[in-house]
């Protein structure tokens, strides 16, 4: 049966209904922070840094860095308000975002302050499993990717790749009780164990459904994530210099991923 539900918003003139931003307002390369605040981090990177909207958890700016424009817009926690952020900048004109987060890690190689770009996740987002079948794979974009990790190799950061774990949970689903008395299911116990033994590398809220979900929109979408905790050792991070390194890094990728494309590999397939 034809869908005949009126699937449009109330219109607020050519901007879209919840990032506020229109067409030609800002670079198709957008960055991602979570919190909004995040943005402030990554402004601080930027000459001619202009501060654009501000609506819910969609925190938007633009400016350029090292000559190149560059735009960035908040998603707030978790997939279901960065799937409405990726939908309505595709309709704008965006073709490629890098999520800049934060990030547990719950393997040895990794300590507060690093940097991990996660190559695929492990979805448990909630959010992709509306778009498609659970065994469809979250897999970041090859060429962000492989701008990331030169990005931080030029810059000089701790950083690595791995498989991730991504929940749509930031307690129970990520292995922590309610409360010393509280719902404990018996899958929880041993959840940190089995991802490790998996070879898992880090736990966010985010990427999976980034992945999923910037893919079937044609978009490039990868992510960079700095590791504020190990949930292994207990260490947490005593300042935000990882997060102002992964907006540097997320930057300069950028950059790096706009050479590419306007001096594409002979034989590249894109």
């Amino acid at each position: 049966m034809k869908n005949t539900l009126n699937t449009e918003f109330p219109g607020i003139g050519d901007a879209q209904f919840h990032i506020r931003l229109t067409e030609g307002q800002i670079s198709p390369y957008v960055l991602l922070p979570g919190e909004p605040e995040r943005v402030e981090l990554v402004k601080k990177q930027w000459k001619n840094a202009v501060d654009l909207e501000f609506n819910r958890e969609f925190r938007s700016a633009k400016g350029t860095y090292d000559g190149m424009d560059i735009a960035c817009v908040s998603t707030g926690i978790g997939t279901t308000s960065a799937e409405i952020c990726l939908h309505e900048l595709k309709n704008i004109g965006a073709h490629t975002t890098v999520r800049i987060g934060t990030t547990g890690a719950i393997s040895e190689r990794f300590q507060p302050g690093d940097l991990i770009i996660p190559v695929a996740a492990i979805r448990a987002d909630g959010t992709s499993d509306c778009y498609v079948d659970k065994a469809f794979p979250a897999v970041a974009d090859r060429m962000v990717v492989n701008a990331l990790c030169e990005a931080c190799e030029r810059l000089g950061y701790r950083y690595g790749t791995g498989i991730m774990y991504s929940p749509s949970s930031l307690y129970i689903g990520q292995g922590r009780k309610i409360s010393e008395n509280g719902f404990w299911p018996s899958r929880s116990e041993h959840l940190i164990e089995d991802l490790r033994q998996a070879r898992v590398t880090n736990i966010d809220t985010d990427s999976a459904g980034h992945f999923v979900v910037g893919y079937l929109h044609e978009m490039r979408s990868a992510s960079i994530l700095a590791v504020i905790t190990n949930r292994i050792t207990g260490e947490w991070a005593t300042d935000k210099t990882g997060e102002d390194c992964a907006c540097r890094a997320a930057c300069e990728a950028m950059k790096i991923l706009k050479e590419w494309d306007e001096h594409p590999a002979k034989y590249s397939i894109r």
